[in-house]
């Protein structure tokens, strides 16, 4: 405690000194241990086709700061005489890093985009790691991951054309819901849009509802997966139906529960025995509200609506337009409403209500409540990426597919699946071998230097106590624990 002022250092200061000693240390072990696994992979290759061209030097941004990484190079001839040059410890790590960024760090990088702005990620990376980044990197990062899950849907759809996929799961009930999100454009994208917004397309799929805990009276979606993006209607559905066939054995399922606002494209290509098409009661409700000003006759056409007796609700529409005296803002308003609920008329009364369709019993644990989740999915999209910001076509695009994967469930892996690839066996082995050794290394250096610093007792402690060492002890200010004041 030579050097260490207790009076003049807060715990805060204590703890970021040893976070860094600590990253300072890790980076100098992952660097040995990517120094000697590069010289291990360079003995054992085949030196008859890959010959050694010499090492080239990288740094990749970690949790823990800046690792400098020496990889050999190895040029490699194909039989056709064709010259390609490649990196064993590469290959090995199974790393597709971003920007030399480690897998880690871009994890949680997406994971903050998706509620906060660029420059705030970069500020909390900052904060919250030892390795700086930013806003531009920040940026970088989002743009190749977006682009990623860009392709790999792409991918998707064309496996499920040619009838490769099959999902294992079974479920008999699968619920989908839809909802566009307008968002302001810029640059060239701004003069190509209606009033400058144009709309992004937005959809989730799940199972159905459980309790998020024994006696909670809340409830969550099971088995959610989600997708976004500026996307025409055929190709929305191509990315709904291709990620349900991944996933699901969709013989099994006997109804498919669309919940939407009457979008055309919400309800293109939704038309087959088992899909059944719902109005969403949030918009059915907000239209009716919209359009009808007396308070009172609100609630009777919205009773009506759901109990499937149009002709009422037509019929009072029909009187409030009488009553309203000819005038025609309000007239043109219930006119509209009219429009609307015809075109919708075969989705408004609930799922469960519908004649004709027996909806199977719930799995054990879930329920199948009213749909109209989709309004809470959508906020979360407009909460980021609205209030007064605006967006190129492209931008809007990338942060989207990453927002979808944060709503879907097992966005860790679905990161990690961008971003980074399986290490090689043999790699994977050496680094059990050397975590164990240096765990073991790191316990003798802790118990040999930190520990009886930790354990010293103050002097004269359990001898007996004379006045001349108690004098000593008052000189140099030590009391036991017990006997120091709280202020």
């Amino acid at each position: 405690m030579n050097s260490l002022h207790v009076k003049e250092i807060a715990f805060k200061e204590i703890e970021r000194i040893f976070f860094e000693i600590g990253c300072e240390v890790s980076r100098k072990l992952l660097e040995n241990f990517l120094a000697a696994m590069n010289k291990e992979l360079n003995d054992s290759r085949d030196k008859k086709t890959l010959r050694h061209k010499g090492n080239r030097t990288t740094v990749i941004k970690t949790l823990m700061g800046e690792v400098e990484v020496k990889r050999s190079m190895y040029k490699k001839v194909s039989e056709a005489g064709e010259v390609g040059y490649v990196y064993l410890l590469d290959k090995a790590l199974g790393m597709e890093t971003i920007g030399n960024i480690s897998p880690n760090l871009v994890e949680k990088i997406l994971d903050n985009i998706c509620e906060m702005s660029y420059r705030e990620v970069s500020k909390a990376i900052t904060g919250l790691t030892n390795q700086s980044i930013s806003h531009q990197g920040v940026w970088n990062v989002v743009k190749v991951a977006g682009e990623r899950q860009q392709d790999a849907e792409k991918d998707l759809v064309e496996t499920y054309e040619r009838q490769e996929l099959s999902g294992e799961k079974e479920v008999p009930v699968l619920f989908e819901e839809a909802d566009g999100v307008w968002l302001s454009m810029q640059g060239k994208d701004r003069r190509w849009s209606s009033k400058g917004k144009r709309e992004m397309k937005v959809g989730v799929v799940y199972e159905g509802w459980e309790k998020r805990y024994p006696l909670s009276k809340e409830y969550r979606t099971v088995g959610k997966m989600a997708y976004a993006g500026y996307v025409d209607a055929e190709e929305f559905k191509a990315i709904r139906d291709a990620s349900v066939a991944e996933k699901y054995n969709t013989d099994e399922i006997r109804y498919r529960i669309l919940n939407g606002d009457g979008a055309k494209w919400i309800v293109s290509g939704h038309d087959t025995e088992e899909c059944i098409f719902q109005l969403d009661p949030y918009h059915l409700s907000k239209n009716v509200i919209r359009n009808v000003s007396d308070k009172r006759s609100r609630g009777h056409i919205l009773r009506w609506l759901k109990a499937g007796e149009f002709e009422k609700a037509f019929k009072k529409l029909e009187e409030l337009k009488y009553e309203s005296g000819g005038e025609e803002k309000e007239i043109k308003k219930l006119i509209t409403l009219e429009g609307y609920i015809r075109n919708n008329i075969d989705g408004i009364v609930s799922y469960k209500e519908r004649e004709g369709v027996e909806i199977p019993k719930a799995p054990e644990g879930m329920e199948y409540r009213n749909l109209g989740t989709m309004e809470r999915n959508v906020n979360t999209f407009v909460q980021r990426m609205k209030n007064g910001k605006s967006w190129s076509i492209e931008g809007a695009t990338n942060l989207s597919k990453i927002i979808a994967l944060k709503i879907g469930e097992g966005f860790n892996d679905k990161i990690a699946s961008l971003v980074s690839g399986k290490v090689s066996e043999r790699l994977r082995n050496r680094f059990n071998e050397a975590i164990e050794v240096t765990k073991d290394n790191i316990d003798k250096a802790v118990k040999k230097s930190v520990y009886p610093m930790q354990r010293g007792e103050i002097p004269f402690t359990g001898s007996k106590m004379t006045y001349s060492r108690r004098g000593i002890r008052n000189i140099v200010n030590l009391k036991p624990f017990s006997e120091i004041p709280y202020k």
